[in-house]
């Protein structure tokens, strides 16, 4: 049960009006409460159960389309691929993601079509359930405890996997894995276009995702996409941020191959899950704090107010002393 207090729909709210609650809140102080609100409606565990979800989204989802490229003879591809899982998990960090290469590999080669369907079916279910977290998640950061009816959820689930899934992902390969990608094409003309498209075609990506989410995934009649662009541009900064630094990290640590051997590709992905699950919640609190103080509802907690005495009460009492 969330226990924050539930934000009244504003349907006429505009990026005008978030722009100038945020000014009267001051940025510090919205920003403690936002966090607030985010820590009393359990985020961390909506984010670490997102997390979950998203890590059995792309590990099937590696194998599915290794063995797809495979299958059809795209060898090219493939390298790119290849490139890609290993700029995710450096040295011995490498063994477990590329062992799911190879096993994506083996099920094509073997013909084994029914491992390479049950590769996207996993894929495709682990990102409807982590949709449908979001959605719950989501709507206990506006103090909402009802979920939609379990068949509206999962379908709206499968329509956002669909569609902001699919431009996560791709925010992700550009972002998180460019690197990659940039090595896979060797030098020339191809690899000079990639350094300098990579990072606006991420740019790109990334708030139409955030803002799609924003828009449908809490269980409420949400204002304008535009007026939810404080929450969805603090989100993209913050994915930015954690993706490349992971990125960074994951490539140029030795310790932290190391320290956690062959679990290191799936620790390291575990990280990302978890830190884009609570950035991206975040980003909803934040929303959901400045429509709430736009209403006058400062209050973050369920607190009972202060409530004057009924003039009836009070004549039938007598005056207090």
């Amino acid at each position: 049960m969330s226990s924050v207090t539930a934000v009244p729909e504003h349907a006429d709210l505009s990026l005008t009006d978030a722009l100038t609650t945020m000014k009267n809140d001051g940025i510090g102080d919205l920003t403690v409460r936002s966090f607030k609100r985010f820590r009393h409606a359990d985020g961390f565990s909506y984010a670490r159960a997102l997390a979950f979800q998203l890590v059995l989204t792309v590990i099937p989802g590696v194998m599915f389309f290794v063995a797809l490229a495979a299958r059809i003879g795209e060898g090219r591809l493939r390298e790119v691929l290849r490139a890609m899982t290993e700029s995710l998990a450096p040295g011995p960090a490498s063994q477990v993601i590329l062992r799911v290469f190879e096993q994506g590999t083996d099920a094509a080669t073997t013909g084994n079509l029914a491992a390479i369907a049950a590769g996207a079916l996993a894929m495709v279910t682990s990102g409807v359930a982590a949709m449908a977290q979001l959605q719950r998640g989501s709507s206990r950061m506006y103090g909402i405890d009802d979920d939609r009816p379990t068949s509206r959820r999962y379908g709206l689930a499968l329509v956002l996997t669909i569609t902001a899934g699919v431009l996560f992902a791709l925010a992700f390969v550009v972002i998180a894995l460019g690197s990659g990608i940039t090595a896979s094409f060797g030098e020339g003309d191809p690899r000079s276009i990639w350094i300098w498209v990579r990072w606006p075609l991420g740019i790109a990506v990334l708030p139409a995702a955030f803002a799609l989410l924003y828009r449908i995934a809490p269980h409420r009649d949400q204002p304008p996409a535009t007026s939810l662009a404080i929450g969805s541009t603090v989100a993209v900064v913050s994915w930015f941020a954690a993706s490349a630094l992971l990125s960074i990290y994951l490539n140029a640590s030795q310790v932290f191959g190391q320290t956690y051997g062959p679990l290191a590709g799936v620790i390291g992905l575990m990280f990302w899950a978890f830190s884009s699950g609570v950035v991206t919640l975040f980003g909803v609190a934040l929303n959901a704090q400045i429509e709430s103080d736009y209403g006058g509802d400062r209050p973050v907690q369920g607190e009972p107010q202060n409530v004057q005495p009924l003039p009836a009460l009070e004549a039938a009492t007598g005056p207090s002393s």
